[in-house]
């Protein structure tokens, strides 16, 4: 499956993909299907892959007060 597909079934977007495909290492590598040039992953691949990597979450902006009132 593409990387749009992939992201479909993963419920993430497209572009957050891309982001995890060329920063992380441990992303699963695509596959070319003999005679094509297009890349697709394997959909098992990358759910366990997804499912078990490190969480990192950012800091919540929307909690803190704006710049002025501080």
């Amino acid at each position: 499956m593409n990387l749009s597909q992939l992201a479909v079934e993963l419920g993430v977007t497209r572009q957050w993909l891309h982001k995890l495909r060329t920063t992380d290492p441990d992303f699963p590598a695509s596959k070319k299907k003999p005679g094509s040039t297009r890349e697709v992953w394997d959909l098992a691949e990358a759910r366990t892959y997804y499912q078990g990597r490190e969480l990192r979450p950012g800091e919540r902006t929307d909690l803190k007060p704006p710049a002025s009132e501080a």
